[in-house]
């Protein structure tokens, strides 16, 4: 069903992640071919046909593909950035957005320096010249709120809310980090430091803060792996804000107190491997009885009564 929260669950090996992911979002958000050659499989499962379409489907997975940094993934380097070319500091020093934004050109902006350590894993070292600002020495003369930009980009987005939550063009992203839990992450924390985790409740952000159409699909696959239960709990409200906003979301899941408070469930089973692929109940929670899951979820809402 289309407009409401589904959970796609079953046992390990039942083909949940072969039907949603490999065959059902490849379909519905193909990736496009390049000219290079492709290290996973592009094209999508056998299936006969894909009726009712929504409008866009994106799948939010947990690759740091894209992302330098929270600043920069979130639409907030540009906009800060004119911040700062605003203020008054700027306008005595005569420094505009093209000036203070020039970049370190012994880093290329980026405050790191890769060392390539052939078979082992790359080492990043702070740029020397920009002490890992990524900026020129001049942005350093300009100060907003008591705060360089490079002494801005330091700080944890719970901070730059607090600093700047009543600037209309940048509190609507801070805001959605700090929704889906990634409050304490630092506004140019690199890209690659985030774990898979991480970067998947970004990219939840990022949708959150956009101002977009109704009618989206959006597929997850294990937004809870690795989180905390308080994490859990938040994830579970972020996902229903976005239904709530004309959205439909798919969620690939085990975790039996995120699926209970979903408004449909679809468990394969019965069970893994050979045994399985088969779509063994399609109900809201409180109608899943005798699957694999529904002694999990029975529990929990009979807790709760």
């Amino acid at each position: 069903p289309l407009g409401v929260l589904v959970g796609v669950c079953g046992v390990s090996g039942s083909g949940k992640s072969t039907l949603i992911i490999d065959t059902l979002g490849r379909v519905l958000d193909p990736v496009k071919h390049t000219t290079s050659v492709a290290k996973e499989p592009l094209d999508p499962g056998a299936y006969n046909s894909v009726t009712n379409q929504p409008k866009k489907t994106q799948i939010i997975d947990q690759t740091r593909k894209g992302i330098q940094s929270p600043a920069k993934f979130l639409g907030l380097e540009r906009k800060l950035l004119k911040l700062f070319a605003d203020s008054p500091d700027a306008h005595i020093l005569g420094l505009d957005e093209r000036k203070l934004g020039k970049r370190c050109s012994v880093c290329r902006g980026l405050g790191t320096n890769r060392i390539d350590m052939g078979f082992l894993p790359d080492i990043y070292t702070v740029c020397e010249t920009c002490n890992g600002s990524g900026y020129s020495p001049e942005v350093s003369d300009v100060k907003l709120r008591g705060y360089t930009l490079p002494e801005i980009n330091q700080l944890t987005i719970s901070e730059v809310y607090n600093v700047f939550k009543d600037e209309e063009t940048i509190v609507e992203a801070l805001r959605a980090a700090i929704d889906v839990g990634l409050g304490y992450l630092v506004l140019h924390q690199p890209g690659y430091s985030l774990s898979g985790g991480e970067a998947q409740r970004l990219r939840i952000a990022s949708e959150l803060a956009k101002k977009k159409e109704k009618g989206t699909l959006y597929i997850l696959d294990e937004p809870t792996l690795g989180q905390h239960m308080e994490d859990v709990e938040r994830l579970n409200g972020v996902l229903q804000r976005l239904v709530e906003e004309g959205n439909s979301v798919i969620v690939v899941e085990h975790h039996p107190s995120l699926l209970a408070q979903f408004d449909w469930l679809i468990e394969l089973g019965p069970e893994g491997g050979e045994e399985g692929g088969y779509v063994i109940a399609s109900c809201p929670p409180m109608e899943l009885h005798d699957t694999p899951t529904a002694p999990y979820i029975e529990a929990l809402l009979e807790g709760q009564r």
